[in-house]
């Protein structure tokens, strides 16, 4: 009987899990744009709101954003595609659907070389929409019935180019919003001690840390470029001759093919792959994120300590505020490498889960669901007549919890929330 209770309950397991794993499957190719991870195009998408409790009223924001979609990062990665397949093409060693494929290629080519790492249109637009949607949600933190109380903000970004363009696209929309906004805005300099804070230790692991040999462990398993080779070119010769990795041709195509939705290139690249291609290659830089930024088992601490300045300062801001600064909002732009360890560090559901095995990373943690382009975090605070502060935080929009006991639905006492992010602090 034992023996039998012991299948059967190793029988559930096995179920639970291969059920658990067939849902991530369509969550990320379904839409398939969730499949770029961190290159996904901001999606709003809304979740259920619960309103405040009785009685409280939101009066003050804190905000911390990543940059808007852009174009690929590498430089000439898309002229290294177009002239691959020129050269094909030449050689006369392309299948007739590589030959359709080329003619996107050229399409991407023309649209997107040169302009490694700006900003695209798409990614302003994100910007606009998220802080109009945050003056819509809470208009009373940017208006006031007393004519003579000025509602001050306080905006702040890296010195990347393409992250002080964003901070500026929100700021004039939020000042289009609430005319009498005032707004100063800084970059760079003392703000990238805690936007961008990388220390002596984690940028060691990050250039040249163990999770190197894990990730290619795994992307050696996962990664078959072999049906892609041979549906794009018919000569095997050609192949050998200029393209040295098989592996790195497919995973780079599918970075360029996931990143295209936050252009204004109007083609896509999706069907060169198969689903299970698709998969795999998200699984892969899934991984990859998890391992370098999030709060991996191999990198122990290290990533999410980078954003300690960070946490500090949105409570620091927070103080300010509630002392009575007459700031309505502190608002703060960077990149994904401050929003993954942020959100680790806060502890915010499906951020902050340490998986030690990589085959089930991905059932505890995916990166489009945490730091798409224009990935953002919330704190809402909320006052009633009596003086109690309440907060609640969202993650792309969208409502999340902590591991402390709420006053109601999502909304947490400050003081409890405060104590509990400075006891984090102390601990690094």
């Amino acid at each position: 009987m034992k023996k039998f209770l012991f299948s059967f309950f190793a029988f559930c397991a096995l179920v639970s899990v291969t059920l658990q794993g067939q849902e991530i499957r369509s969550q990320v190719l379904h839409p398939v744009e969730h499949s770029a991870g961190s290159s996904m195009a901001y999606r709003y998408e809304p979740g259920v709101r619960t309103s405040p409790p009785d009685g409280y009223v939101p009066f003050y924001i804190s905000h911390f954003g990543r940059h808007g979609s852009r174009y690929h990062t590498t430089e000439n990665i898309y002229r290294k595609f177009h002239d691959i397949f020129e050269e094909a093409s030449s050689a006369e060693a392309l299948t007739p659907f590589g030959l359709e494929v080329k003619i996107r290629i050229d399409s991407i080519f023309a649209a997107c070389d040169g302009r490694a790492g700006q900003l695209t249109v798409i990614g302003e637009k994100e910007h606009m929409d998220i802080a109009a949607r945050m003056y819509g949600s809470f208009p009373e933190v940017f208006t006031s019935d007393d004519s003579d109380d000025i509602a001050s903000v306080f905006s702040r970004s890296t010195s990347s180019e393409r992250v002080v363009q964003s901070m500026r696209i929100f700021d004039a929309t939020l000042k289009s919003c609430a005319s009498g906004l005032q707004i100063e805005e800084r970059s760079g300099g003392s703000c990238n001690a805690y936007l961008n804070h990388y220390t002596p230790e984690y940028r060691e692991y990050y250039e040249n840390g163990s999770w190197k040999e894990e990730m290619e462990t795994m992307r050696g398993e996962w990664i078959r470029p072999e049906r892609l080779i041979d549906t794009l070119f018919s000569d095997p010769v050609f192949v050998a001759k200029r393209i040295s990795s098989r592996k790195n041709f497919m995973t780079e195509l599918f970075s360029v093919a996931s990143i295209l939705q936050g252009s204004p290139v109007g083609v896509s690249l999706y069907d060169v792959f198969t689903e299970e291609e698709i998969f795999a290659l998200w699984r892969t830089q899934n991984l990859n994120q998890y391992l370098r930024k999030g709060p991996s088992a191999t990198g122990g601490e290290l990533a999410v300590a980078i954003a300690v300045p960070l946490l500090r300062d949105f409570i620091a801001c927070a103080d300010s505020a509630l002392a009575g600064n007459g700031r309505v909002a502190d608002l703060r732009f960077g990149h994904g490498e401050g929003l993954m360890p942020l959100a680790a560090l806060m502890r915010l559901s499906g951020a902050d889960v340490t998986e030690a095995d990589p085959e089930k990373v991905q059932e505890v943690w995916q990166d489009f669901r945490i730091t798409p382009m224009a990935g953002n975090i919330q704190w809402i605070f909320y006052r009633n007549n009596r003086g109690r502060v309440l907060v609640r935080f969202l993650l792309n929009e969208r409502d999340v919890t902590l591991p402390l006991k709420s006053v109601e639905a999502n909304f947490y006492d400050w003081r409890n929330v405060r104590k509990f992010y400075s006891k984090i602090i102390e601990a690094y």
